[in-house]
C-alpha cells in the first residue's frame, strides 16, 4: 500500500503545480531574503572580530594638549601596557579635501594592506583605500597635499579609522573629502616643520597591560604634572604668555627668597602662585576606551542593524511560513477528505496516511529551503548586500563565512513548520471515522441571520458569499498584515534615510563652521562665537556622543533659545524622538574623559537634527566647565574667514554636511531593495495562494451555477467582488497597523546611529501603497478567472451521495 501512495505523489504534484510552486517560490524568497542580509552582517562582524589580533587593535586612545615626555611614556607603559603616539597633521590636497598624516604605526592599529607595500622612503606614503576609489587613485600615482608631492606605494585601511570621519561628533563618511595617508618618521618631520596648516593632534593608542584597566591608566595620566613652560607653540604662548611671565618673574623672587634662607616663606609663596596661577587647560583632551569609539569596528557596528532586521524579517517569515501552510494544508485535506476516506477503510495505516500526505509539501518546503539558502549565500545575496558596507566603511576584504545556525534556519526550519504544521492538521483530520471523511461531511457553521437589503441578486449573492467565506476572508487580511511587515520594514528605512538628509541640510544654517585649538581673545569679525563639549549617553549599548552648544544670546544660525543656569538646556529633536524626552525632564549625559555626569532640566525641545545636541546659556556653560569669562572655541559664519589655520583644530562647511548627509541612501540602498522586492513577492504569492483557497473552497457553487448557465463575467461579480471588497477594506486596516508595528519596532534596529527618529509617511505614500496593492490583485484577479474557467460543471456531480 506504501508504493500505491508513493505513486500519488507524482500526480497530486502535476494537479497542484501552481499552489506547490507558488509556496516553494514564497520559501525560497523568505529564505533569501533573511539570508543575505543576516550573512553579509555575520561575514562582516566575525570577520571584523578574526582581524582584532592581527592588526593589534588599540583597546582605547588618548589625546592631550602637550606630548608626553619619555619617562612620562614609561611611567604609563608600567605593567606591559603599550603606548603609541598617533600623532597627526590635517593636510589640504589640491582638490580641497583634507588628507590626516600619520606615522607608519608599528605596534598598534597596524595597517592592512590591499595592495602595494608600506612607505620605506621619503617621497612616499600609503593611502586609505575609500579615499583613493573616491579620487581613482592607485600604485604609482602621485599625490599633493600641503605642497609636498608624494608617491603612493599602498593602498589599505586601519582598523582606528573603521568609519573614516574626521572627527566623532560627524554623523556620516564622505570618502571624496576625508582621507588618511601614512608616511615614514622623516616625512611626517618634515611635513610638519615646514607647514602652516591646522594644530597638530597629540593622539596616543594603547593596548592594556595584565590587570591594567582603562579607569586605572585614565587616573595615572590626569596625575601626571605637565610643564606648560616647554610648550613650543606661538598660539599657545600667545593664549596663557602673560600669565607665565607674571609666573616667571613671582618663581624668580621666590627662589631670591629661598637661597636667602627664607625656605618657610618660599614654600607658602609657591602655594599661593600655584593656586593663582594655576593655567585653565586640561592636559587630557580627551579619552576613549575603543568600544566607545565611532571610528572603531563602525562596520561591524552597522551590522548590527542589519542582522537585527534580518532577524525581525526571519521571524516574521517564520509565522508566515506556518500560517500559509496551515491554510494551504487545511484546504488540500478538506479536498482529499473522500480520498483519505476510503484509503483509511481499506485498511491504511493512520501512520502510513499522515507520512503519505507530509512529504510532497514537506519536500517542497525542503527544497524552497535549500535554493533560497543557495542563493543568499551565493554574490546575489550576501556579497551583493555587503557591498555597501565595503563602499561606505574603510574595511578589508573579509571571507565568506557559514553560520551554523543560519543554515540550519534556512534548510532545517521551513521543513519542520512545513511537517509539524501538516502533522497537526492531518491527525486531527484522521480521528473521524472513515465514513465520516468518504460522505466529505464537514462541520456545522454557526451562521448568524443577517438581514441583507440589496436590489440586485448579483449584490445579494455576493454579501451573502463574503459572509460564509468570513474566515477566510479574515486568513487574507492577516496574510496581508504579516506580509506588509516586511514591506514597511523596507519603507521606514528608506524613509529615514531621506529625512536625515533633508533635515541635516536644513537644519544647517551657517556655511562655515570653525573648530579652534588656539582660540583668539576676541570673536573674528563676522562670526558667531560658541562653546562646544561632547558628553555621551547610552543607546540600547552603544555610547553616542551629545554636542553641547554654548550659545550667546539669540543666534542666526540655531533656534535654541536656552535659558541661563547650569543645570537648564534645550534639546534637539533628535534626542527627543529617540528616548522620549520632552519638556521639563531631567536628562543625564557623561563626560568619560572626566569621569563626571551632567544632569539637566529640559527647558525646550528645538528641531535641529543632525546628531545628538543640547543648547545652554554660554555664559552658564563655561561656569560649569570652569572655563573662563569670554571663553569659546568655536565660530559660526555665513562666508569664509581670514583665520589662520594653526589655530584649528577643523573646518566644516554646509557642503560638507550636503555631502555627508546624502550617503545614508548610498549605504542603504541594497537593504532597501531587497527588502521591498522580497516583500513585495512575498506579499503577490501569499495573496494569490490564499485567494485562490477562497476560490477552490467554493468550487463547488461554481460549478452548480456554470449548470445554470451564468457567464465566466457573472460568475466573476458573484465570486470575486466580494474579494475586492475584502482586499481593498482590508488594506485600509493593515497598512496603518504594519506602519504602527514596524515603528515602535524600528528604534531597535539603529542604536549605534545618532540621528533623527523621523518615520511618518506624507498622506500619498499610504495611498500609493494601497494602489499598488489593488493593482496586484487586479493582477491576480485575472489568475483566478482562469482557475474559475477550469472548474468543470460536472464538480458538482462527483460530490453527490
Amino acid at each position: 500500500m506504501n508504493g500505491v501512495l508513493r505513486k500519488r505523489l507524482p500526480r497530486e504534484l502535476r494537479s497542484g503545480f501552481g499552489r506547490y510552486l507558488a509556496l516553494m517560490l514564497l520559501i525560497v524568497m523568505g529564505i533569501y531574503l533573511i539570508v543575505g542580509i543576516v550573512g553579509s552582517a555575520e561575514m562582516i562582524m566575525q570577520g571584523t572580530v578574526n582581524k582584532r589580533s592581527m592588526n593589534k587593535v588599540e583597546d582605547g586612545q588618548f589625546s592631550v594638549f602637550l606630548p608626553l615626555t619619555d619617562d612620562e611614556t614609561e611611567s604609563l607603559s608600567e605593567g606591559g601596557t603599550v603606548i603609541e603616539p598617533h600623532f597627526s597633521l590635517d593636510l589640504k590636497a589640491v582638490d580641497g579635501s583634507v588628507l590626516r598624516m600619520f606615522e607608519t604605526r608599528n605596534d598598534i592599529d597596524l595597517i592592512q594592506l590591499d595592495s602595494g607595500r608600506l612607505a620605506e622612503n621619503k617621497g612616499e606614503t600609503v593611502i586609505e583605500k575609500g579615499y583613493a576609489k573616491a579620487h581613482s587613485l592607485g600604485i604609482g600615482n602621485r599625490i599633493t597635499a600641503a605642497g609636498t608631492e608624494l608617491e603612493i606605494t599602498g593602498i589599505g585601511s586601519v582598523p582606528d579609522y573603521d568609519m573614516m570621519v574626521a572627527s566623532f561628533s560627524d554623523t556620516a563618511v564622505e570618502h571624496s573629502g576625508f582621507g588618511l595617508i601614512f608616511v615614514t618618521e622623516a616625512q611626517y618631520a618634515y611635513i610638519r616643520d615646514n607647514t602652516t596648516q591646522k594644530a597638530e593632534e597629540y593622539t596616543y593608542a594603547y593596548r592594556l597591560g595584565s590587570g591594567i584597566t582603562d579607569s586605572s591608566l585614565k587616573e595615572k595620566i590626569k596625575s601626571l604634572k605637565f610643564d606648560y613652560t616647554k610648550i613650543d607653540n606661538k598660539y599657545f604662548k600667545e593664549t596663557v604668555g602673560e600669565a607665565l611671565e607674571q609666573r616667571g618673574q613671582i618663581e624668580h623672587g621666590i627662589g631670591m627668597l629661598d637661597a636667602a634662607g627664607q625656605t618657610g616663606l618660599a614654600d607658602s609663596l609657591t602655594k599661593l602662585v600655584d593656586d593663582s596661577f594655576n593655567i585653565d587647560i586640561d592636559n587630557l583632551t580627551s579619552f576613549i576606551e575603543a568600544k566607545d569609539n565611532p571610528r572603531i569596528e563602525a562596520a561591524s557596528g552597522d551590522m548590527v542593524m542589519d542582522k537585527n532586521a534580518g532577524l525581525v524579517a526571519g521571524v516574521i517569515v517564520l509565522i508566515l511560513f506556518a500560517y500559509v501552510i496551515s491554510v494551504f494544508v487545511v484546504h488540500q485535506i478538506e479536498r482529499e477528505q473522500s480520498v483519505i476516506g476510503s484509503l483509511y477503510a481499506l485498511g491504511v495505516k493512520k501512520n502510513d496516511l499522515l507520512r503519505h500526505y507530509i512529504t510532497l509539501p514537506t519536500l517542497v518546503a525542503f527544497i524552497g529551503g535549500v535554493i533560497g539558502a543557495a542563493l543568499g549565500f551565493s554574490p546575489l545575496g550576501v556579497d551583493m548586500q555587503a557591498q555597501d558596507a565595503y563602499t561606505y566603511f574603510s574595511v578589508p576584504d573579509y571571507e565568506m563565512i557559514f553560520p551554523p545556525y543560519l543554515v540550519i534556519y534556512a534548510c532545517v526550519l521551513p521543513t519542520l513548520i512545513c511537517a509539524a504544521v501538516n502533522a497537526v492538521f492531518i491527525n486531527k483530520k484522521l480521528d473521524r471515522t472513515a465514513l465520516s471523511l468518504i460522505r466529505n461531511e464537514q462541520s456545522a457553521g454557526s451562521y448568524r441571520r443577517v438581514n441583507i437589503r440589496a436590489k440586485s441578486f448579483t449584490r445579494l449573492f455576493a454579501i451573502r458569499q463574503l459572509i460564509r467565506e468570513s474566515r477566510s476572508a479574515i486568513a487574507v487580511t492577516l496574510g496581508m498584515l504579516v506580509s506588509l511587515l516586511v514591506v514597511m520594514l523596507g519603507f521606514n528605512t528608506f524613509t529615514l534615510c531621506l529625512n536625515v538628509k533633508s533635515d541635516t541640510v536644513a537644519d544647517t544654517k551657517y556655511e562655515y563652521m570653525y573648530l579652534f585649538k588656539y582660540p583668539e581673545k576676541t570673536v573674528p569679525e563676522g562670526g558667531e562665537g560658541a562653546y562646544i563639549e561632547t558628553l555621551s549617553i547610552d543607546c540600547m549599548g552603544y555610547t553616542q556622543d551629545v554636542s553641547v552648544i554654548g550659545l550667546d544670546g539669540e543666534s542666526r544660525y540655531f533656534s535654541a533659545r536656552p535659558e541661563k543656569g547650569k543645570t537648564r538646556a534645550v534639546i534637539n529633536n533628535s534626542l527627543a524622538e529617540r528616548y522620549g524626552y520632552k519638556k521639563g525632564d531631567r536628562v543625564i549625559f557623561t563626560d568619560a574623559a572626566a569621569d563626571t555626569d551632567y544632569c539637566f532640566t529640559v527647558t525646550d525641545v528645538v528641531q535641529y537634527s543632525p546628531g545628538f545636541t543640547i543648547f545652554m546659556d554660554i555664559e552658564s556653560m563655561r561656569e560649569l566647565f570652569g572655563k573662563d569669562e569670554g571663553y569659546f572655541n568655536a565660530v559660526y559664519s555665513g562666508k569664509a574667514l581670514d583665520i589662520d589655520e594653526g589655530r584649528l583644530y577643523s573646518v566644516t562647511t554646509k557642503e560638507d554636511i550636503r555631502k555627508s548627509a546624502g550617503v545614508f541612501i548610498d549605504m542603504m540602498t541594497s537593504l532597501i531593495v531587497i527588502l521591498l522586492a522580497a516583500g513585495i513577492i512575498i506579499f503577490c504569492v501569499v495573496m494569490y495562494l490564499m485567494l485562490g483557497v477562497m476560490i477552490d473552497r467554493s468550487a463547488m457553487g461554481i460549478s452548480l451555477i456554470k449548470i445554470f448557465g451564468y457567464r465566466p463575467k457573472e460568475i466573476r461579480q458573484l465570486y470575486l467582488n466580494g474579494n475586492l471588497a475584502v482586499i481593498a477594506f482590508g488594506s485600509i486596516v493593515t497598512i496603518p497597523i504594519a506602519k504602527s508595528l514596524m515603528d515602535r519596532l524600528y528604534p531597535s534596529f539603529i542604536p549605534n546611529v545618532a540621528c533623527t527618529m523621523k518615520l511618518s509617511f506624507p498622506w500619498y505614500m499610504y495611498l500609493m501603497i494601497w494602489c499598488a496593492m489593488m493593482i496586484v490583485y487586479l493582477v491576480i484577479n485575472k489568475l483566478l478567472m482562469r482557475r474559475i474557467n477550469r472548474i468543470s460543471p460536472a464538480e458538482i456531480l462527483k460530490d453527490r451521495e
